[in-house]
């Protein structure tokens, strides 16, 4: 019984630093779009800004919470270390 239990656990940690995802809606339905993470992190829930639209947004048009989300995103998600400052970089972190 001890040793199921320390499995579910070590289960739920590795699956809690290895999967992510990010909301996206498609068909006017939020869907949740699951991805293995490139570096561990606990951190789950991410934002793709670029998931609702075929638009690139403008790195000038982007809040900090925005930039913050996508520097996420980018290193997370596509294993991509960036500080976004370039819009480049911008267009390069919108791959899904």
């Amino acid at each position: 019984m001890m040793k199921k239990l320390i499995f579910l656990i070590v289960s739920a940690f590795l699956t809690a630093l290895y999967i992510g995802y990010y909301p996206a809606t498609e068909d006017a339905e939020i869907k949740n779009v699951f991805f293995i993470k490139k570096h561990p992190t606990f951190q789950v829930e991410f934002r793709n800004i670029h998931a609702n639209d075929g638009d690139i947004l403008l790195l000038e048009h982007l809040t900090e919470q925005e930039r913050q989300w996508t520097i996420d995103y980018c290193r997370y998600r596509l294993g991509i270390d960036t500080e976004l400052k370039t819009q480049a970089d911008v267009v390069m972190c919108s791959k899904k």
